[in-house]
């Protein structure tokens, strides 16, 4: 049984949008959009262009779609190249971007980079703390310590595979799920309706044009009832999908025109994240050890894996 839908989903295509930050060269004008636990910061750059953070309190997330820009990122005392279809996990601390080629780059930062969540487009809509949301905690620390990971996409893909490809890599605070483009429309009857109890899911979408559907769960109060939501949405443009609200995506248009769909949760989903091989970059990661083994662990002693890592 779901619960009630708190909020409807927050929805923007970016050139439709003011940007909340110009850079003062004017080379990189970001639009922010947030949900509960997380922003998502779009930056169209021109070469030259510098994103820097100056003391970031966990890691982040860059994503630079097919087609978009080059960049250098650089942090804790080394730097890596970055091309187009790739993602790059950038650890805590001072970093910086430095583009090298015009285009799009995404960052995804978690709940604990207050100052971007504050500038939000969407701020006003989370002022509430989002308490249908489950707390956020981080999960342990990467085996061999914090460091820039940097993960190419393409060699992820199977030209010859099913038409949905997921690729999914997760941080400690976040996971996203970068399918591989789609050359052809996904069909009417091959639809995905789902909801999420606790927490929301982003969906960053940089080609094609979208519909995600989505129904909001009703409560005892017919005046609060919201209405479905089936409109189509240009690109680039992203959706926040609240927990509790029934949604699938689907592409329309004609086959051929490629459609893009990246997913964004934060934190990372355990669902995924403990089915083996499912997240790519698992073993840079460990999982959390659940509160089930450690009361076996402890004698009956209910222990956080905080405590005990």
């Amino acid at each position: 049984m779901t619960g009630i839908s708190r909020r409807t989903a927050s929805k923007f295509v970016f050139h439709k949008e003011t940007p909340q930050v110009v850079s003062e060269d004017g080379r990189a004008k970001t639009w922010i959009v947030r949900g509960g636990n997380f922003a998502i910061s779009v930056s169209e750059v021109e070469e030259g262009a510098v994103l820097s953070r100056g003391d970031n309190p966990e890691e982040y997330m860059v994503i630079l779609p097919p087609r978009s820009a080059s960049i250098t990122v650089a942090a804790d005392g080394a730097s890596i190249e970055a091309e187009p279809d790739s993602l790059t996990i950038v650890p805590p601390g001072a970093s910086q971007i430095t583009v090298r080629s015009p285009g799009n780059v995404v960052q995804i930062f978690s709940k604990a980079a207050t100052d971007i969540l504050a500038l939000a487009a969407n701020a006003s809509v989370y002022a509430d703390g989002a308490p249908e949301l489950a707390p956020v905690d981080l999960w342990p620390e990467p085996k061999d310590g914090y460091r820039i990971r940097h993960y190419q996409l393409a060699q992820y893909l199977n030209p010859n595979g099913d038409r949905i490809q997921p690729r999914c890599f997760r941080s400690t605070n976040m996971m996203v799920n970068l399918f591989g483009s789609f050359l052809t429309r996904r069909e009417t009857n091959l639809l995905s309706p789902h909801w999420h109890d606790d927490f929301e899911q982003a969906s960053l979408c940089f080609d094609g044009r979208w519909v995600h559907h989505i129904r909001y769960n009703w409560g005892a109060d017919l005046t609060n009832w919201i209405p479905d939501d089936h409109a189509e949405m240009e690109t680039p443009s992203v959706v926040i999908i609240p927990a509790w609200a029934i949604h699938t995506s689907r592409d329309v248009g004609e086959d051929g025109p490629e459609s893009s769909l990246f997913d964004i949760f934060c934190p990372p989903r355990m669902d995924f994240a403990s089915k083996p091989g499912f997240v790519l970059n698992e073993a840079d990661y460990p999982l959390p050890v659940m509160e089930s083994e450690q009361r076996t662990k402890t004698g009956g002693t209910l222990l956080s894996w905080q405590k005990s890592n």
